[in-house]
């Protein structure tokens, strides 16, 4: 018989850590978007909530599989970013960094 204080912390422990992976997908489908959001509060594990309830394990197995795609994709992010920074910064090395830097213009709208 699990405790019930256990089944309702670990609903609620589970559902701050969807709302934490729907942050993290929001901020990978919509990077443009970043700058203007504001600062989250990052999940943070409760202490003493018991073990897990048999009754929960199905949801906790696809938010760990949820989880480790989505940290899968914030790898290959960070990775294509820091590759556009040292882009920039070999771009403006090789143009002297005495002038501006180059900027593309789309004069089609």
């Amino acid at each position: 018989m699990t405790n019930p204080d256990w089944t309702a912390a670990w609903t609620a422990a589970l559902a701050d850590m969807e709302l934490e992976a729907d942050a993290v997908e929001q901020m990978l489908r919509h990077r443009d978007l970043l700058e203007q959001a504001g600062e989250r509060a990052a999940f943070v594990p409760p202490s003493d909530i018991g073990p897990l309830p048999l009754e929960l394990t199905d949801r906790a197995r696809l938010l760990v599989a949820r989880q480790l795609d989505l940290s899968r994709e914030l790898s290959v992010a960070i990775a294509g970013n820091r590759q556009q920074a040292r882009l920039v910064n070999r771009t403006r090395r090789e143009g002297g960094g005495g002038g501006a830097p180059p900027v593309y213009f789309d004069n089609r709208t």
